[in-house]
């Protein structure tokens, strides 16, 4: 043991008694001294146009994180470049259903249109039967139609044939259908 305690034992003093040994403790910064001699990390990019890291450590989470906000805009404008794509191609099916429904609707007013002209030419066959008809049976006939038919049938009618058959009709009724025949405003 004490083979080894001896040269331990003398290079300890052979260090505290060399003169050249405070000297050097003294002009070597200590770790703190070195992070306060350094120049803030951005000055020293903005200076030299390339960064430099304290640590291998501080390095990889500055790249990490760079690339993490590239990738992360990459993303969003894939995001939204496909939102784009979604909204044309659901405008481009609206405007095809407004099509559609334009075509519909043409449809449907040419059928209303060929239904009131049907039922316009039933109403002028029928004025014509009950001007053919005595006036007392027409007019129990058109007294249990009803109230709008009865209407359409008298307004297709000659006027002395339509005078007749409301004439023969009871009076509560035949009031009834002059009132509303002379309200309406397309028989």
């Amino acid at each position: 043991m004490t083979r080894l305690f001896l040269p331990c034992f003398l290079l300890v003093l052979l260090a505290a008694l060399s003169p050249a040994a405070p000297a050097a403790e003294a002009t070597a910064p200590t770790a703190a001294a070195a992070d306060r001699a350094a120049p803030p990390v951005g000055l020293e990019q903005a200076a030299t146009g390339e960064r430099t890291y304290r640590s291998v450590e501080e390095r990889r989470l500055v790249e990490a994180l760079a690339e993490g906000e590239h990738s992360s805009l990459a993303r969003q404008r894939q995001e939204l470049e496909n939102r784009k794509i979604e909204l044309k191609r659901l405008e481009a099916e609206v405007d095809k259903k407004l099509d559609q429904l334009g075509q519909l609707r043409l449809r449907i007013e040419r059928l209303l249109a060929q239904k009131d002209e049907a039922e316009q030419q039933r109403a002028a066959e029928l004025a014509k039967m009950y001007e053919k008809m005595s006036a007392e049976k027409a007019a129990a006939v058109l007294a249990s139609l009803d109230q709008e038919l009865a209407i359409a049938i008298l307004g297709r009618m000659k006027t002395k044939s339509a005078a007749r058959i409301l004439n023969s009709m009871e009076r509560d009724r035949a009031a009834k259908l002059s009132t509303a025949f002379s309200t309406l405003d397309d028989p």
